[in-house]
């Protein structure tokens, strides 16, 4: 049933922000590749920015959701740490906005709460989190989340524009 819910899940986020052609290479460090581009024709704006970046500390093609069907795995840790760092930031960057975002802070709550269980429960390393009953899957909520995390910027940014409370000088429009 959890397997079942997380791919739906998956399918819903992907519905949403689309796939990614990308390179196909998925012995890339997590966390390297688009995250330098940085879109000039959106000031004020964090999506444009900071959704290529959770994009690619995830991967693409969904590598860290894949890694993290087996929480004990190395892989999984570092996809787990290249998605926080990055949502460090934008939590940062959210902060220094000075908006409120409240649906983006809110997932990045459930994030560092399932990386806090994840760290707690001494997940990495230990074979026994790889049970399918093990609290460890839990990390999933990590590497997920940042999908949805891209999803919830776009969502809070419609509503800043949608009531006008967009900082001056964004471009309104497609992202």
């Amino acid at each position: 049933m959890r397997q079942t819910a997380t791919a739906f899940l998956l399918a819903v986020v992907f519905a949403f922000t689309g796939c990614s052609g990308g390179s196909g290479d998925t012995d890339a460090e997590p966390g390297a590749g688009p995250a330098a581009r940085t879109p000039s024709a959106t000031p004020g704006r964090l999506r444009p920015v900071w959704g290529p970046r959770l994009e690619a500390a995830t991967g693409t093609r969904g590598e860290g959701t894949s890694a993290c069907r087996m929480p004990s795995s190395d892989a999984c840790a570092g996809y787990a740490r290249a998605v926080m760092k990055v949502v460090a930031g934008l939590e940062d960057a959210i902060e220094k906005s000075g908006r409120a975002y409240p649906k983006a802070r809110a997932q990045i709550a459930r994030m560092k709460a399932a990386q806090a269980a994840y760290v707690a429960g001494g997940c990495h390393g230990d074979v026994t989190a790889d049970d399918p009953n093990s609290r460890c899957h839990g990390v999933v909520a990590v590497t997920i989340g940042a999908s949805t995390l891209d999803v919830t910027l776009l969502t809070d940014e419609a509503g800043l524009r949608a009531h006008g409370r967009e900082p001056k000088g964004a471009v309104s429009g497609g992202a």
